[in-house]
């Protein structure tokens, strides 16, 4: 994740709470890395549960509205990392008896998946100017825009898988400077990290409206059930229907 920070540098975040890890990098920093337990778990489930491709999934998810009417979930499937909840368990909110189908099911896991990793990303001291993706959750057009909504700016996938690259690339630029020939870091990493510029995705601004709701009524929501203060979350669904039923232009505020 590309991004500009006035207080810490990028590298500099420690986490006081600890829930965000920090590495002790080979440059000097800290490389905090913000990982959860749940991502490709709960939208694999879903794909099973009704028997859909990927493709099947992005059409479900263009069908449906951003912000789900209210309905959402916090993906909590197998305990949590970020936030540390080993027992915790997933939660539906603002689900009515009918609303168990594929549409509304897929749209709540793909946005509840985001929402919690905006809300640990959020603590930290970094503003974002751009999203590099990487794995398979990037092919889907579905995700790509969902990010780039959620967390309001553009997002664009490498191509290839690039965890074992990096480590890799990150091992060359140790060796070179060890045998004292130090060059940049991102002079070494630029020919290995291709970019799918033609998959990139901007914000869109409807949506972006309806997220900023729905990341006041997550956030509440999440916060209510560890037992912190929070926001009334049924009243922010109320209010999040109330501005959909008033139309575009008048989403809650940020």
């Amino acid at each position: 994740m590309g991004g500009r920070n006035h207080r810490y540098g990028l590298m500099g975040y420690v986490d006081s709470q600890g829930e965000i890890a920090a590495f002790c990098d080979s440059t000097g920093h800290h490389l905090p890395l913000l990982c959860v337990s749940n991502m490709a778990n709960g939208y694999d489930a879903v794909l099973d549960r009704f028997e859909l491709t990927h493709d099947d999934f992005d059409a479900l998810i263009q069908a449906t509205a951003a912000g789900n009417d209210g309905r959402l979930l916090l993906p909590w499937y197998q305990g949590e990392r970020t936030p540390d909840l080993p027992l915790a368990s997933p939660l539906y909110f603002g689900f009515g008896v009918d609303d168990f189908g594929p549409h509304h099911l897929c749209r709540a896991v793909l946005e509840g998946h985001i929402l919690n990793l905006w809300s640990g990303f959020s603590r930290m001291p970094v503003e974002p100017i751009s999203i590099r993706l990487t794995g398979g959750l990037s092919r889907s057009l579905a995700w790509r825009q969902t990010i780039a909504d959620v967390f309001e700016v553009e997002t664009v996938p490498v191509e290839g898988e690039g965890s074992a690259l990096g480590a890799a690339i990150h091992a060359a630029w140790v060796w070179s400077k060890e045998e004292g020939h130090p060059v940049p870091l991102a002079e070494v990493a630029a020919p290995f990290i291709p970019i799918a510029t033609h998959q990139r995705r901007q914000p869109l601004e409807e949506n972006v409206a309806a997220y900023r709701g729905l990341k006041r009524l997550f956030q509440a929501l999440s916060d209510r059930v560890r037992g912190r203060p929070s926001e009334d979350p049924f009243r922010l669904r109320a209010e999040l229907l109330e501005s959909a039923r008033r139309g575009p232009g008048n989403g809650a505020a940020p």
